[in-house]
């Protein structure tokens, strides 16, 4: 593994799923003081979706990148899905309680997907 050798897509792709991963740590659901992370949410699941590309970047391998865009836009599919189902009535307001996880999370499929189209192999 050598970051230096590697084209600009795999730097990506392997930089997206650092973010990815990282994104768990942050906070996915705030309520006043009261939040947790992805871990605790129960979402870490959704990083299945950078092992296939993150894998084949590691490895060197040819990547199928219909099946990379597949993942990055299931992710962002599942990072909205999971934004829009944070949405409660509080005193009588509606209010959105998903917190900046979720959004990194979104970003680093953003990433993936580019780094998916320019990646060389």
């Amino acid at each position: 593994m050598n970051f230096q050798k590697w084209d600009m897509g795999s730097k990506m792709i392997f930089i997206a799923s650092c973010a990815a991963l990282l994104s768990f740590f942050f906070k996915w659901v705030e309520i006043g003081m009261l939040s947790q992370n992805g871990f605790s949410q129960g979402v870490v699941f959704f990083i299945l979706l950078f092992v296939y590309p993150c894998v084949t970047v590691i490895r060197e391998k040819r990547m199928n990148k219909k099946l990379g865009y597949v993942m990055a836009i299931l992710g962002v599919v599942l990072g909205m899905s999971y934004i829009l189902s944070k949405t409660v009535d509080f005193l009588g307001s509606t209010i959105n309680v998903a917190s900046g996880g979720p959004y990194l999370f979104m970003a680093a499929c953003g990433l993936l997907a580019l780094g998916v189209r320019k990646r060389k192999i």
